[in-house]
């Protein structure tokens, strides 16, 4: 597919860009480990850091658009469609400090990740509470 360069400089440029860190974990055996049961206790690795665009969304928006969240603190990511597997396996996300919900772990439609046109993603991600 083609590349908007436009858009692609942007997401370069650190004065439109926000940092978003992407932890990811390893499963340990502690010690109440059952083999039987598998209850590993996972562990955070170092994070990705990846530059994209974040905004937040407004309240009323999250109750009239396609999103059906009621919820307030969630944030809608524009990155480049390299990264949608790092969004899809991760750990843990923090954009400023604050911890978001993931994708594996997301309840309902708390974190959703859509494709757009010339190699990019959106992901709506939703404040952990």
């Amino acid at each position: 597919m083609r590349k908007i360069k436009d858009f692609y400089n942007l997401l370069k440029h650190s004065n439109y860009t926000t940092k978003v860190k992407i932890y990811f974990a390893i499963p340990v055996a502690g010690d109440d480990y059952d083999s039987y049961e598998q209850n590993y206790t996972y562990s955070n690795l170092n994070p990705i850091t990846i530059k994209a665009y974040v905004s937040q969304i407004s309240p009323e928006a999250l109750v009239w658009k396609q999103y059906g969240l009621k919820e307030i603190g969630a944030v809608e990511i524009i990155t480049e469609k390299r990264y949608k597997n790092y969004f899809e396996k991760c750990n843990k996300i923090e954009i400023d400090d604050e911890e978001y919900e993931v994708f594996k772990e997301a309840v309902g439609n708390r974190s959703i990740i859509s494709e757009r046109p010339y190699n990019l993603i959106r992901v709506i991600l939703n404040k952990k509470t």
